[in-house]
C-alpha cells in the first residue's frame, strides 16, 4: 500500500493565538506528525518580483519569510523529539544575532541548530513549550525580517502528515 500526502489545509488569521491555528497545532502535537508553514499576507501590488532562473547564484531570495513549525515526532520507545521551528528569510547571515539586536532574541531554552543566510534559521524547542508562545515568536521574527509591506494577516498551510 503506497502512502500519499494529503493536501494542506489553508487558514488565514490575524492573531498568533488564533484558536483555529492553536487547535491544529495541538492535533499535530498529539499525533507527533505533520507541520505548519506560516507566511505574512502581502497585497498583490507589493509582491516582490519573481527571481530569475539564476537566483540561486545570488543572495537570499525569501523577501517574504516562510516560518515552519514541526511538532516533536514520537519515537518507537515512547519518547518525543523536540519541536522544531524554521525561518527562511532574506535577513542575511547570523540572523539570530540580528533578531536579538532588534529586541527579539531566540529564547534561552531553544537550541539553534542552523543559522544560514540561504537555508534559514532552525531551532529545537523543548518539549512542553507553549505553542502560542512559540508561534508568536515565529511570527514576530518573520515580521521583523520581512522586506515587503504586509497586511497584518497571516496565511497558514497545515500539513497533517501522510495518509494511507
Amino acid at each position: 500500500m503506497s502512502k500519499s500526502r494529503s493536501r494542506p489545509l489553508e487558514l488565514e488569521f490575524i492573531a498568533f493565538d488564533d484558536p483555529g491555528l492553536l487547535a491544529h497545532m495541538a492535533s499535530l502535537v498529539a499525533r507527533g506528525e505533520g507541520w505548519i508553514n506560516l507566511e505574512p499576507v502581502v497585497e498583490e501590488a507589493d509582491l516582490p518580483e519573481r527571481p530569475g532562473p539564476f537566483a540561486f547564484l545570488t543572495g537570499p531570495t525569501h523577501e517574504i519569510p516562510t516560518a515552519t513549525w514541526v511538532p516533536g515526532r514520537h519515537t518507537p520507545t515512547g519518547d518525543t523529539k523536540p519541536t522544531t521551528i524554521g525561518l527562511q528569510h532574506a535577513g542575511g547571515a547570523r540572523v539570530a544575532g540580528k533578531l536579538r539586536d532588534l529586541g527579539l532574541p531566540v529564547p534561552d531554552d531553544w537550541r539553534v541548530t542552523q543559522d544560514h543566510p540561504r537555508r534559514g534559521l532552525v531551532a529545537s524547542v523543548p518539549p512542553g513549550a507553549d505553542n502560542g508562545a512559540v508561534v508568536g515568536w515565529l511570527l514576530r521574527a518573520a515580521e521583523l525580517l520581512c522586506a515587503t509591506p504586509t497586511t497584518g494577516r497571516w496565511g497558514a498551510s497545515v500539513h497533517s502528515g501522510s495518509t494511507a
